[in-house]
């Protein structure tokens, strides 16, 4: 049992289930959100209700709109507001924070714990606080009703980079318990390109644009992973292998990752799609369909996904055409360049530096 004192940050879907698995391992749990509204449910109930094979009540110490309530004190801090939402949480918290504090990306998306330290350094934060970041949501869940959840499956192979990545060992110790399934990974470079979103969600919008402007609910992996659009990740997925190993890095191919993840593997990836839905224990069976060019598999995945591997990729000067292409026709069909979301070098703290600089930075922090 885990009894780390746990501050969640962003109750949607994302933090809700976190927050539920978190106090099923017997954390001490904070829930917080800007929108008093999204937690009023849980306070009346005093937690969530967890249904099925792991049932229990995951009991939440304090459920706030204020943020000094929910961190003043917590061991961590969970950041789970999306992607876009991530450095402003972190200018939110800059003051708050305390020595010995970590805070953990849930998740980082592509450069996320890059974009969170900027962030906190621009605030005038001074606290000796650790960022960390996981590579993927570690769970799969039905919601059932505003404070009742049922698991659906547990990620195994979940990747914790610390930045910079010679503070693993602490970090990774401090939040393995939470996250038995989770493996330490040497950088954030592992995690920002292991960004399975990233990858699965945008191509797969961009070959079932007509579905997404007709309104259908079509199930998005089982049905909208056609061979076309399973070449298509074939193509983006080769790119975004080759730049982490330019890196140093050695990420899994997608096949790969399913395998291990989740311990499925069809003929092919479109079957492997069609499997992880209809499964009993399928975690894409939960997953909705985009109704329109806002959704967070674009207006996300695009600008904090797509967009710094590209950035990263041209610092390492590793062509990636696939991608390229695919950011281009997103941002034409979205009627938006993302550029005021984008995650660029610059904002990344990364321009001017060579690919020797940027392997420096990513293991020892900014100097």
């Amino acid at each position: 049992m885990a009894d780390t004192t746990v501050a969640v940050i962003g109750a949607g879907i994302g933090g809700v289930y976190l927050a539920a698995e978190l106090g099923l391992l017997g954390c001490k749990l904070r829930l917080h959100d800007r929108d008093d509204s999204r937690l009023a449910d849980i306070r009346a109930r005093g937690g969530i209700e967890v249904e099925g094979d792991r049932a229990g009540f995951a009991a939440i110490e304090r459920v706030t709109a204020d943020l000094a309530e929910a961190v003043d004190g917590a061991e961590v801090i969970a950041i789970v507001t999306g992607g876009t939402f991530q450095e402003g949480a972190a200018a939110d918290l800059a003051p708050l924070l305390r020595d010995g504090q970590i805070v953990l990306l849930i998740q980082g998306n592509t450069g996320g714990s890059l974009v969170v330290r900027r962030a906190l350094d621009r605030a005038g934060c001074r606290a000796r606080v650790d960022i960390a970041e996981i590579d993927n949501y570690p769970y799969s869940c039905w919601r059932l009703g505003p404070a009742r959840i049922r698991p659906i499956v547990k990620k195994r192979w979940l990747q914790i980079a610390a930045f910079p990545g010679n503070r693993i060992e602490p970090v990774f110790a401090k939040l393995s318990p939470l996250f038995p399934e989770a493996v330490a990974a040497p950088s954030i470079i592992s995690t920002g390109f292991m960004n399975a979103n990233a990858m699965l969600h945008v191509a797969n919008c961009v070959g079932n644009a007509g579905r997404i402007d007709n309104g259908e609910a079509y199930k998005f992996y089982a049905e909208g992973v056609t061979p076309a659009v399973a070449r298509l990740y074939r193509a983006i997925n080769a790119e975004r292998v080759a730049v982490a190993a330019a890196f140093g890095a050695s990420v899994p191919s997608l096949e790969d990752w399913f395998e291990r993840v989740y311990g499925v593997r069809g003929v092919d990836l479109s079957e492997t799609c069609r499997l992880l839905t209809s499964n009993s224990d399928g975690p894409y069976q939960a997953t909705g369909t985009p109704k329109s060019w806002n959704h967070k598999y674009i207006a996300e995945d695009v600008p904090v996904g797509l967009m710094p591997m590209r950035a990263l990729a041209a610092a390492a000067g590793v062509p990636i055409p696939a991608i390229d292409s695919v950011i281009h026709i997103a941002c034409a069909m979205a009627g938006n360049d993302f550029a005021a979301e984008a995650r660029t070098l610059d904002r990344m703290g990364l321009a001017g530096m060579n690919l020797e600089q940027l392997r420096d930075t990513f293991e020892y922090g900014f100097r």
